[in-house]
């Protein structure tokens, strides 16, 4: 027969127990702050920077979404230009009247394809830097920002309900505060304070470190669209060579808090 350790069992249910509580007035506070009948602790300084770092993440989605389209021409214009290549050079072993014409059309549109196939080498390099940027440096530091809201909505539950039963509607009486109400509240509070100053101190970081790390991809990326719209071959081979010995850059240049 299977033993059953009670004492365990009850403490599952107890943890359960609180969890559903702490959701539902989580959820209750937001609920209440978004129909503005219920008092939130605010930082307007810092909740614009969040908008604007949220706003800056969804357009390096967009770089990157459409820079991908394009790799994806790129790949198929250059395996056409590579087949229409093939199918003269494969016409001229037959046409020796037109056979210098179809040789020199076939090595032109291999120069072409293979043009096409360095440039689409470069975006691709680029589209990972940038992935990087997105997916990782940006997202790290958005999601402490919402560690941050979670840590407000959490200390604002025990601040109000400290409120309430300190301060009721006129006509009801004062509520006894569980042991250790004010404690509770006040770790909170600071856990909020912390994880804001870590949001505030990776938002400058990245501020300082994403330019200098995007602006560097871009030039990169500038070069190789010139040298190939300019049909300069050797131009665009170098900027390949240059960044097959790089590396895509670190996951994150932000450290961790």
């Amino acid at each position: 027969m299977m033993h059953i350790d009670t004492a365990q069992v009850a403490a599952k249910v107890e943890s359960f127990k609180k969890w559903t509580i702490g959701t539902f007035k989580n959820s209750k506070q937001q609920l209440l702050e978004h129909m503005g009948k219920i008092d939130k602790t605010v930082d307007p300084e810092f909740e614009a920077q969040c908008e604007v770092l949220k706003d800056i993440h969804r357009r390096y989605g967009l770089v990157v979404a459409a820079a991908k389209n394009f790799s994806h021409v790129l790949t198929q214009m250059a395996e056409a230009e590579k087949k229409l290549s093939e199918s003269f050079y494969q016409l001229s072993m037959k046409e020796e009247q037109i056979k210098a014409q179809c040789t020199m059309t076939s090595e032109t549109m291999r120069g072409v394809g293979e043009q096409a196939a360095s440039l689409d080498a470069c975006l691709r390099y680029f589209i990972s830097s940038m992935e990087t940027v997105y997916n990782q440096t940006i997202t790290d530091t958005l999601h402490t920002i919402y560690n941050t809201e979670s840590a407000r909505i959490e200390y604002d539950v025990d601040r109000n309900d400290i409120s309430a039963a300190t301060n009721p509607p006129q006509g009801q009486l004062t509520k006894n505060l569980p042991v250790g109400a004010t404690e509770k509240c006040e770790e909170k509070k600071a856990k909020y304070e912390k994880l804001k100053n870590d949001a505030k101190i990776k938002m400058r970081l990245l501020e300082e470190n994403r330019i200098s790390v995007v602006a560097a991809q871009l030039e990169k990326l500038q070069s190789a669209l010139a040298a190939y719209y300019s049909g300069n071959a050797k131009l665009l081979e170098a900027s390949v060579r240059e960044l097959s010995f790089l590396q895509s850059p670190q996951p994150s240049f932000i450290p961790t808090m």
